[in-house]
């Protein structure tokens, strides 16, 4: 993984002020939710708490039957459900087994001993679009961002950057949304029918 230069991260900073038509970026995971709930998108959560001390690269995972892999120089360190780099300055790269229609999380820096650290935070989707925010100290999605794509499913991938290079780059949740599969829209449609005769009868 390459590690970005300040340079590199102003010119990131800098394309991150222009938006992707095909994509919906969010810093609210409410407005998330209620936008993939309007396109009916199945959003499933990797939590990390499966995930304990260290960990090589790559590290793989799957939410939703969607498989997610992640890449990173040096190798991973988890703890207490965060996931994080395990060398400071270096980048992660989450790509998924299938283009899928929304990814989000919460995504912060840490110091060695997992206190979270205000950083320069910089997103990057494999289309090239771009988010960059500053984070700190955790609140309840205060280092939330979503992007959804709803003219269909294009997210192939994910890269995390962090400013400055004594950072981790670290993940709290990850939430990927896909267009369910057709067997399972048939079977959320029989449920729906079965509790509208269970309230009829």
């Amino acid at each position: 993984m390459k590690t970005l230069t300040a340079t590199a991260f102003a010119a990131a900073a800098l394309a991150a002020t222009t938006a992707s038509a095909a994509l919906i970026t969010t810093p609210s995971k409410p407005v998330f939710d209620t936008i993939a709930a309007n396109l009916a998108l199945q959003v499933s959560e990797e939590t990390f708490d499966g995930f304990a001390g260290f960990a090589g690269s790559p590290v793989t995972g799957s939410a939703g039957g969607v498989t997610w892999t992640a890449f990173t120089s040096g190798g991973f360190y988890s703890e207490d459900g965060v996931f994080s780099t395990n060398v400071p300055g270096t980048s992660i790269q989450f790509t998924f087994s299938e283009p899928v229609n929304a990814v989000a999380g919460t995504f912060f820096a840490t110091a060695q001993d997992f206190t979270v650290i205000p950083a320069l935070f910089v997103a990057i989707l494999s289309d090239g679009t771009t988010w960059a925010n500053l984070t700190g100290p955790a609140e309840p999605y205060g280092n939330f961002v979503g992007f959804v794509s709803p003219t269909g499913a294009s997210i192939t991938s994910l890269t995390l950057n962090f400013s400055p290079t004594t950072a981790y780059a670290s993940v709290g949740s990850l939430w990927i949304g896909v267009v369910p599969a057709p067997g399972s829209v048939a079977l959320l449609g029989a449920a729906a029918l079965i509790g509208v005769r269970r309230r009829r009868a």
